[in-house]
């Protein structure tokens, strides 16, 4: 029994070998602009708490073990949201 999904990767596979692999925005433009829609809402939305979270740990003058936690947590998510979620839309829109 073979599985549709199994075809697909391959037919993908050898056109992106070959060069002709299509983007998602020339597949489903709809889909596309949904995705770049909701990452974009995510990513300002996403630094914006984070900054809040950090801002809001930082300022009390009592640091402890969960505290500096809490603060690694947004810091880090902090880069997922200010730096990877815009180069994921910008290389949406490079893709051929």
């Amino acid at each position: 029994m073979e599985f549709p999904l199994i075809g697909l990767t391959e037919v993908n596979s050898s056109k992106a070998a070959s060069g002709q692999a299509e983007s998602l925005y020339s597949r489903r433009p709809v889909v596309a602009g949904l995705y770049v829609g909701l990452l974009g809402m995510a990513a300002v939305v996403g630094t914006l708490g984070n900054l809040v979270v950090i801002t809001t740990v930082t300022m009390k003058h009592l640091y402890d073990v969960g505290r500096a936690f809490i603060a690694n947590l947004a810091s880090s998510d902090l880069i997922v949201t200010a730096v990877i979620n815009p180069l994921a839309i910008a290389g949406m829109s490079v893709m051929t």
